[in-house]
């Protein structure tokens, strides 16, 4: 009996593991609308990574396929807007940052 069990081969579980997809839109609408939520977590997921690790400012807007909007910011998607609109910084209580902030605007902005 000893023989058998040690003689037998392990069988190991096979699976398709991860692929890589082709990159065209998701046909059948039920199934683009996960892929989407499902992503749309993993990219806000990177981008507060990003946001932790190198001290970046951003904002992330995105519509469902249902037509539903999604944003998420740091540190926040409104101040990040309007930053981005007016090119000047706005902190979250809407006042202007310090003198150093403008003067270093020369060097950023041109």
């Amino acid at each position: 009996m000893e023989n058998k069990i040690t003689n037998k081969k392990k069988e190991k579980k096979v699976s398709i593991g991860r692929q890589k997809i082709e990159i065209k839109k998701i046909e059948k609408e039920s199934a683009r609308q996960v892929a989407f939520t499902k992503r749309r977590q993993g990219v806000m997921k990177k981008a507060s990574e990003l946001s932790i690790l190198c001290g970046v400012e951003f904002a992330f807007l995105a519509f469902s396929p249902g037509g539903n909007p999604y944003s998420f910011g740091h540190p926040s998607f409104d101040s990040v807007v309007t930053r981005f609109l007016t090119r000047s910084r706005v902190s979250d209580t809407g006042a202007e940052d310090s003198v150093a902030w403008q003067l270093n605007q020369q060097y950023t902005y041109p």
